[in-house]
């Protein structure tokens, strides 16, 4: 009996003692997860390309549990992926995904992130640029001390490449006459010459000043230029010599002009815009204001791919 109640009393402080122990271990941490590397590959891409994300994640807690990785493009979550990390584990995740719209944005897994550059695919287009209606209230010589038509462009990008001019006129003239000594000529934004061509009326009408054409009238034509690439603001101008009453007979538009202007040739030989205006203001076309030369060119252009 009495060996018994030491058993008992054994037994019970065992259970003490181990009731003891497991009380005051500490409780595990919790899952903490980090992520340690992100990397963007490639750095930049064409629009509708892939982009792929790779990052690392640690678990820092002292518990194993399921993370979702999370991964944001300009602050919109645009993906997750699932993982179940022990406590001390790393593991690396890779996202992939394409970018429709073009720029710098920025990629973010976690604390960690980078940026990304989307850029347009370019595609020529050719444009035409023009700033009269199409509608000649009249066709003009120059007067004195004029000698050049001139238009001045902007293209709708800086680099722009010029193969073809478009022009509204007529010759004037007797039976037979034909433009001598005429140019046509492509200034750079500081009126220097970048390209220079014949320009021959023989494609115009010919109105003569006696003749079954005498009313003739203007008509356009197309003059073809070597792909000459221009960068930024330009000028087109058409040199058809000292006037004398014979020549050639440029399309004008009755409309708000902010382009067009005339050119003066010095004795060296070089052409330049005019201080003046030419024409009388007994006209309607002694109003510069109101003068658009009828001078288009056709181009072409990188624009950003739809």
């Amino acid at each position: 009996m009495h060996n018994k109640k030491i058993l008992l009393a054994a037994l019970l402080s065992a259970l003490i003692l181990v009731n003891i122990s497991t009380t005051c271990q500490p409780a595990a941490l919790p899952a903490k997860f980090e992520v340690t590397y992100l990397e963007i590959s490639p750095k930049e891409i064409n629009i509708g390309e892939t982009a792929n994300v790779s990052a690392k994640v640690m678990n820092t807690g002292g518990t194993s549990s399921l993370y979702g990785v999370n991964l944001y493009l300009d602050e919109k979550k645009v993906g997750t992926k699932l993982i179940t990390l022990d406590p001390g584990f790393t593991q690396s995740v890779t996202f992939s995904f394409p970018v429709d719209e073009a720029g710098t944005h920025k990629i973010a897994v976690g604390e960690k992130s980078g940026t990304l550059t989307v850029i347009s695919k370019l595609m020529y287009k050719q444009v035409e640029i023009e700033y009269d209606n199409g509608i000649a209230r009249d066709c003009l010589s120059l007067v004195k001390p004029s000698t050049g038509y001139v238009v001045g462009f902007k293209p709708p990008a800086n680099l722009f490449t010029l193969n073809k001019v478009r022009v509204f006129g007529l010759v004037y003239g007797s039976p037979g006459f034909h433009l001598t000594n005429s140019e046509l000529q492509i200034w750079d934004a500081e009126q220097k010459v970048l390209y220079s061509t014949p320009f021959s009326g023989d494609q115009f009408p010919l109105r003569t000043r006696l003749g079954d054409n005498i009313d003739s009238t203007g008509d356009w034509v197309d003059i073809y230029i070597p792909d000459v690439q221009v960068d930024g603001d330009f000028y087109v101008n058409i040199y058809t010599g000292i006037p004398t009453g014979q020549g050639f007979y440029m399309g004008a538009v009755d409309m708000t002009n902010t382009h067009s202007d005339t050119s003066i040739r010095g004795d060296d030989g070089r052409d330049s815009l005019a201080p003046d205006w030419p024409y009388m203001p007994t006209n309607w076309y002694g109003d510069k204001s109101r003068v658009n030369w009828m001078i288009r060119v056709i181009g072409d252009v990188m624009v950003p791919q739809k």
